[in-house]
């Protein structure tokens, strides 16, 4: 008998009591929790690095892609129309004193909010050797805008700069910022003039500044963010066309250099 209630009470306290089961099971949920947490804030931290990366990426895609495009900027005249003006000739035959030829006005369109103009930054098997490029901030829900790049083929000043619907939209830049443009011409001394829109005229802006600004504390994010226009003739200046800028001054008190010196024959 006292082997068989030996064994009886081991049998009893064999197994966990109530108490410990819930002590136990409290245990396993605060480390799964813990464990959640862990993994919540990982994945949260490893998504808000790669986002930046792809921000970061995107954003100097989007700058480079404007580089290349006002770089390659075309010096072409908008319309074919005939801008050249004329009046009778004096009664020696000769042309009036003042006559002169009528610059044409340059297919470049741009306001803060848009851009339309030629470039030979060719993108694509496909793509034109010329295309009118488009550039348009676009507004969205919540604050967000976005710029967006579209292209038509560049049919030449016979067919205007909007011939096309300009289509295969890209989007450069989104995000919860303003985005405009502005153009500088520059004087005969180099010192430049900023102006918000650049509309009929006859030589294309020197320098675009690309702005995005916060909403919130009006700040500029892109610092510096200005493009040179590389186009300041037409093609036929490089044929040294006398007339290639029709209008064209120099510097005040500029003297032309006298021709050189005839060699005796």
């Amino acid at each position: 008998m006292a082997e068989g209630g030996a064994a009886d009470e081991r049998e009893a306290r064999a197994g966990f009591t109530l108490v410990e089961t819930l002590a136990a099971l409290a245990v396993a949920a605060a480390i799964i929790v813990g464990a959640a947490e862990l993994v919540h804030h990982v994945a949260l931290y490893f998504d808000r690095g790669a986002l930046g990366v792809t921000e970061a990426e995107r954003f100097a895609l989007a700058m480079d892609r404007l580089s290349r495009d006002f770089g390659a900027a075309r010096f072409v005249a908008a319309s074919a129309e005939r801008d050249e003006r004329r009046s009778e000739p004096g009664p020696s035959g000769a042309a009036r004193k003042g006559d002169e030829k009528k610059a044409r006005i340059i297919a470049f369109e741009g306001a803060p909010e848009r851009i339309v103009f030629v470039s030979g930054s060719a993108v694509g098997a496909r793509a034109a050797p010329e295309e009118a490029l488009t550039l348009e901030v676009e507004p969205l829900r919540d604050g967000v805008t976005r710029l967006v790049r579209r292209r038509a083929v560049w049919l030449g000043p016979r067919s205007g700069l909007f011939a096309e619907a300009a289509s295969d939209a890209v989007v450069l830049l989104e995000g919860r910022y303003e985005i405009s443009f502005a153009f500088a011409r520059a004087d005969a001394f180099g010192a430049l003039t900023w102006v918000d829109s650049w509309t009929g005229r006859t030589e294309l802006p020197r320098l675009v500044r690309l702005r995005l600004v916060d909403p919130a504390s009006g700040a500029n994010l892109v610092v510096g963010a200005e493009f040179i226009v590389w186009a300041d003739a037409p093609a036929a200046c490089a044929r040294d066309a006398p007339d290639c800028l029709p209008g064209k001054t120099g510097a005040p008190g500029e003297k032309k250099a006298p021709p050189p010196p005839e060699e005796p024959t």
